[in-house]
């Protein structure tokens, strides 16, 4: 099994907490985001690792070094003016096989991460509950089947907000990349969040939401969310 990691973005509404760092170097404990999420993919048996960078890539890549496991590292050149859905397409060779995917800004429990290997096809981890305009959602059938995934789906229908970890099963792989280029490659578009290669081909193959129920994770794109975070982590909630 592989793992792709996206960490490219700049985290600039970070920068009021006095970070000025790529997110994904956020420390919690003795280890920094990405570094737990190296240890969630050493666990669960992962040998290569892809990892796409941008903002500040030297400080990633001085992180890096010494990992467990190989790491491929992929240079975003855009990532100022580029989203997660441009990250995902240079990355996009290692959809082959089956890959655990994660958004590197993310903190979460990584008792997640069997839950993920479990689940039927590709599956999503999903925090149910009332969404804002902000997260990005889920709606899924009564089954667990994902139906659509996005930002501007009405938080009414939705079961929940996807938190950024993920497993795309190797059968999904080749319609991924086709949707990845349809939307970057044909139609330019390299401002979009990767759930828009999504969510089209989600009647063609199964996506399954796998709810958080008792574990916590939190996206962290604001100083209000890196204090809620850090809270978390203090009360022990986060493994």
């Amino acid at each position: 099994m592989n793992a792709i990691v996206l960490a490219a973005g700049g985290g600039r509404r970070l920068a009021p907490a006095d970070w000025h760092k790529p997110k994904c170097l956020l420390p919690f404990g003795d280890h920094t985001l990405l570094g737990r999420i190296v240890m969630a993919a050493c666990n669960a048996g992962v040998t290569h690792l892809t990892l796409v960078v941008g903002f500040r890539r030297e400080l990633v890549e001085a992180a890096i070094a010494g990992c467990p496991i190989t790491v491929e590292l992929i240079v975003n050149e855009d990532y100022s003016v580029t989203n997660t859905i441009y990250s995902l397409w240079l990355a996009r060779h290692r959809l082959d096989d089956d890959a655990l995917f994660f958004n590197a800004d993310v903190l979460f429990d990584q008792r997640i991460i069997p839950r993920l290997i479990a689940g039927p096809n590709s599956t999503l981890a999903v925090e149910a509950g009332r969404c804002g305009d902000e997260e990005v959602k889920v709606i899924a059938d009564s089954e667990g089947r994902v139906r659509r995934i996005g930002k501007h789906l009405p938080p009414g229908e939705s079961l929940g907000e996807f938190i950024g970890v993920a497993r795309f099963a190797a059968d999904a792989g080749p319609a991924i990349r086709e949707s990845l280029e349809h939307q970057v490659g044909r139609l330019v578009r390299k401002d979009l969040f990767f759930e828009a290669a999504i969510d089209p081909i989600l009647d063609r193959h199964a996506f399954h939401a796998v709810p958080l129920d008792d574990l916590r994770a939190i996206e962290i794109d604001t100083p209000d969310d890196l204090s809620r975070a850090r809270a978390l982590w203090r009360s022990g909630a986060v493994m």
